[in-house]
């Protein structure tokens, strides 16, 4: 048997002699993998309660802060929040301490849960100690929570200790600046411009409206819907129609049916336009929404669209095929959409040969089309073939049609032989965004040209009638506060009606003025007014191409307690907002920077050291003013990574913007940012909020002000400093 052994190789006895050493490893390396697969279990159920704690101390802390100064209210109100969210303090394992003192639970050793509060750190510590309870103004929520672990039991840990810990402020001291853009953007959604004026210490609905006049009994037409009457000057016979008592229009103006591009006539009022109208306010109609979409002007495009020849004759089907086949321009996003067209009804007395005058004016300069295919409207009469009418003046703005822009026109070199007592159809569709187009005048006249018609077509204070169809409906908009009474059967607004089948006409879309620099003053004035007076101030800033300092922060400081009473608020700040009115350019910057001012403590300024200072900041559109020749050199595009604009004062605009905002921070001003609509520069705005600890939120319509204005009340009296 010892000579077989001896003969086995040296090798083989080698490698049995390994086998023993693999098993080891073998072992010791499953151990290995097992303590790490259990430690990474036990680790995750440590963070999963970690992410779950964090949550609920802040949800907790949040709570409790506006039951403050009251603490136990707030202490009440953080086991609330506490229970709903896992953490009972109710439960026999739970211990819970307040401001340092047991409450109730086990020993800390023998809990599972301890919970503390504190409110006693962040008392009023001027004040004697016996007065020092219920003057808190940020408590403290401190969670931690044991957890059981699994494979780390075979290191000696039974369990793990998981805490979390957020306080909260209530604000009491407010010092709040209002900063306003005034800019005549603001009023680029605006239907009708001048149809509704709002009036100081009226509220929405009211103010002062100038619907068209109806001039005719209650309950029956209205003068100008009477039997078709000419006017005999000379020789001639005269027919005259004001272009806003069209017989019916095309495209609606409803917001609730509006889409980008699709546009529409629309009526317009203005006390200085130079318009023709029944009374003392002119009236004419307007191709909305205002500004040109293909603009190349340094202002941002808007919404109003150019309708092309080509693509309202559409080759000729438009005038056989209804309104479907009348494009307006084809290469918007969700195009072509129909060209709007008014309709006018009307009847000749007398045969003969008939020319018809307009007057009328195209886009201003501000957003001219490139290739100013905006000077233009397209017509024709009885379905005969659609003619253009070029190059009217420049003239339409800010606030509507200019007084001295307004051109007549002659739409027919060719006169139109017509008999007596024969009914025609006059077509106009809209040319460029923005076109106003004013009064028709159809007559025998053949004489005059082109910016100079005959004198009696220019005549003033001679009105037609015959009107047809929507100029003649009492429930139509535009006659707004009028026929109607009291148990009539009419859709008419009646100013002495409190009930009854009388809706109030004012509330048509059409009379939704001052858009949205209304909603967004109205949104203010509610802001505003859940302020508590006894402890914050509020101030107004507006900017446009120039800052207005509206009023100083009112009124603790500069009155006194005993004198800052709400008429105080209402007399200036709320007053202030009333008489608000847009026109100019947009000087963000030079808004940040009044704001800075308001907030300051400096000479005329009423700045509390102690308060917490905060910026509203609201704009609708991009920044095109510096407010000073220093604050656009510090190149702050780059070093924010915003993208810089190809305009210099735009650019200038941002650098300023940029830099009163790194100075409101230097201040210890937060700003929130507000925008309006989809023009502004939300990254820019961003920005500025993050810049000094704000946030920004985007209004796409005006009606979401509210919402926003709510959520920014909460985040500025109530949060998490820790």
């Amino acid at each position: 048997m010892k000579q077989i052994c001896r003969l086995v190789p040296q090798w083989i006895r080698a490698r049995d002699d390994q086998h023993g050493q693999t098993l080891v490893l073998v072992v010791f390396g499953i151990f290995t993998l097992l303590a790490f697969v259990g430690l990474a279990v036990d680790l995750g159920i440590y963070y999963s309660e970690r992410v779950r704690i964090v949550r609920a101390v802040d949800a907790a802390a949040l709570a409790a802060a506006p039951e403050l100064p009251l603490e136990t209210a707030a202490h009440t109100r953080a086991l609330e929040f506490l229970r709903d969210n896992g953490y009972d303090s109710d439960n026999p394992q739970t211990r819970v301490e307040i401001n340092g003192s047991r409450i109730s639970g086990p020993p800390p050793e023998s809990a599972n849960t301890l919970i503390s509060l504190d409110t006693e750190s962040f008392r009023d510590k001027n004040l004697p100690p016996a007065q020092q309870l219920n003057t808190a103004n940020r408590i403290r929520v401190r969670v931690s929570q044991r957890v059981p672990v699994i494979f780390m039991r075979f290191l000696g840990f039974d369990s793990l200790w998981v805490s979390a810990s957020a306080t909260a402020e209530n604000i009491n001291n407010l010092d709040i600046v209002i900063v306003f853009d005034r800019s005549g953007s603001m009023e680029f959604d605006t239907l009708c411009y001048g149809c509704w004026e709002p009036q100081s210490g009226v509220p929405y609905p009211g103010g002062r409206i100038y619907p068209l006049p109806w001039n005719g009994p209650p309950n029956g037409p209205p003068a100008h819907c009477g039997a078709t009457q000419e006017f005999t000057y000379g020789s001639y016979k005269y027919y005259y129609i004001e272009a806003e008592e069209y017989s019916r229009a095309s495209n609606p103006y409803n917001r609730y049916l509006y889409v980008p591009y699709y546009t529409y006539w629309v009526m317009q009022r203005e006390p200085n336009d130079g318009a023709s109208g029944r009374d003392s306010r002119g009236a004419y109609i307007m191709h909305m929404p205002f500004s040109d979409h293909e603009t190349t002007a340094s202002a941002s495009p808007g919404y109003g669209v150019t309708c092309r020849y080509e693509a309202v004759n559409n080759n000729g089907l438009c005038i056989t095929s209804g309104y479907t086949q009348c494009y307006c321009k084809m290469d918007v996003p969700g195009g072509p959409f129909p060209a709007p067209r008014v309709d006018y009804d009307f009847t000749v007395l007398t045969t003969g040969n008939y020319y018809i005058w307009v007057r009328g004016q195209a886009q201003g300069s501000s957003w001219p089309h490139p290739q100013n295919l905006d000077l233009r409207i397209f017509w024709n009469v009885d379905n005969s073939n659609i003619a253009i009418e070029d190059n009217f003046t420049r003239g339409t703005g800010y606030n509507g049609a200019s007084s001295g822009a307004w051109q007549w026109r002659r739409l027919n070199d060719t006169p139109f032989y017509w008999t007596a007592g024969s009914a025609h159809t006059l077509r106009i569709w809209a040319g460029g965004a923005g076109f106003a187009l004013d009064r028709i005048v159809i007559t025998t006249n053949p004489n005059g040209s082109d910016g100079s018609p005959p004198s009696d077509v220019s005549r003033t204070g001679v009105w037609s009638n015959g009107r047809t169809d929507w100029a003649c409906n009492p429930c139509d908009a535009r006659f707004g506060g009028y026929p109607g009474g009291c148990g009539q059967s009419t859709c008419a607004y009646s100013p002495n009606c409190n009930s009854g089948p009388n809706p109030d006409r004012r509330r048509d879309e059409i009379y939704d003025d001052e858009q949205p620099i209304r909603a967004a003053i109205e949104a203010a004035k509610r802001f505003v007014g859940m302020l508590d007076y006894r402890y914050d101030q509020i101030g107004y800033v507006s900017y446009a191409t120039d800052v207005t300092i509206n009023s100083e922060l009112e009124c603790l400081r500069r009155l006194g307690p005993q004198s800052c009473v709400p008429s105080v608020i209402t007399s200036t700040v709320i007053s202030q907002l009333d008489a608000t009115r847009a026109s100019g350019s947009t000087n963000i910057g030079g808004g940040i920077k009044q704001g800075i001012e308001v907030l300051s403590n400096k000479p005329g300024h009423y700045g509390r050291p102690g308060a917490a200072h905060i910026m509203i900041l609201m704009t609708d559109g991009r920044p095109n003013v510096a407010p000073d020749s220093t604050c656009y050199t510090y190149n702050l595009i780059s070093k924010y990574g915003l993208t810089t604009p190809s305009n210099e004062q735009e650019r200038r605009g941002v650098e300023c913007t940029l830099y009163y905002a790194e100075q409101a921070r230097n201040n210890s001003i937060v700003i929130y940012a507000i925008t309006l609509g989809d023009s502004a520069d939300f990254e820019l705005m961003e920005t500025v909020a993050n810049i000094t600890g704000g946030v920004h939120r985007n209004a796409d319509r005006p009606e979401k002000l509210n919402q926003i204005f709510d959520e920014l009340y909460e985040r500025i009296f109530l949060r998490l400093v820790e």
